[in-house]
């Protein structure tokens, strides 16, 4: 059939035709295309973010030696530091430990108290270590004592001293009279029978 052919009006019902066909399958296209578009966006992030996960993973994979050392260093570490955690009878164990660190240092204890029964950590929540405390009174020149508790709490990181308080020391005599009383508690962590974090 020739286009030449038809009538007029057959021609514009023709060209009106292929306008509105042309116009549908354009939209049509567009629609499909801009679509498909932002599918294939959606599907190069989802890629990249994949992709970020996996090379993240194999990271992790890689460390997993570094992790296991660090891992086994700190268990070993946690162990030597539980090694000087008070432990069985904790009056004797206290009190051994507090005359042998009190040679090296000009400080007279003669007095220490009985020791508490073992409780929770006041200082931290939910610590997984108990803590007993005891109370110490003794005498010592102002620089001396001042020396053996920063010494004390400098090597002991697992025991502090707490409530301290000074008094001139009334029996002191005329050659002793710059002399201080003091009180202190100190407390300690006490070593649980089994390792915190091990079952």
């Amino acid at each position: 059939m020739k286009f030449n052919k038809l009538s007029k009006e057959k021609k514009q019902h023709l060209i009106v035709t292929i306008v509105i066909i042309l116009a549908v399958l354009a939209g049509l296209g567009n629609y499909l295309i801009l679509g498909g578009n932002r599918h294939l966006d959606t599907l190069k992030q989802n890629q990249v973010a994949a992709l970020g996960k996996l090379e993240e993973m194999q990271k992790t994979i890689k460390r997993r030696e570094q992790v296991e050392t660090a891992f086994k260093e700190t268990s070993d570490r946690l162990t030597v530091l539980e090694s000087g955690m008070a432990t069985g009878d904790l009056y004797s164990w206290v009190q051994s430990f507090l005359r042998k660190f009190q040679r090296n240092y000009r400080i007279d204890i003669p007095q220490i108290n009985p020791i508490s029964q073992p409780g929770s950590v006041d200082l931290l929540p939910g610590f997984p270590y108990q803590q007993a405390s005891l109370s110490v009174a003794g005498t010592a020149y102002y620089h001396d004592l001042g020396q053996f508790i920063a010494d004390f709490e400098n090597e002991h990181p697992l025991m502090r001293i707490a409530n301290l308080s000074l008094n001139l020391s009334p029996a002191a005599s005329a050659a002793e009279r710059d002399k201080l009383a003091f009180r202190m508690d100190i407390i300690t962590l006490v070593k649980p029978t089994t390792a915190p974090g091990k079952i």
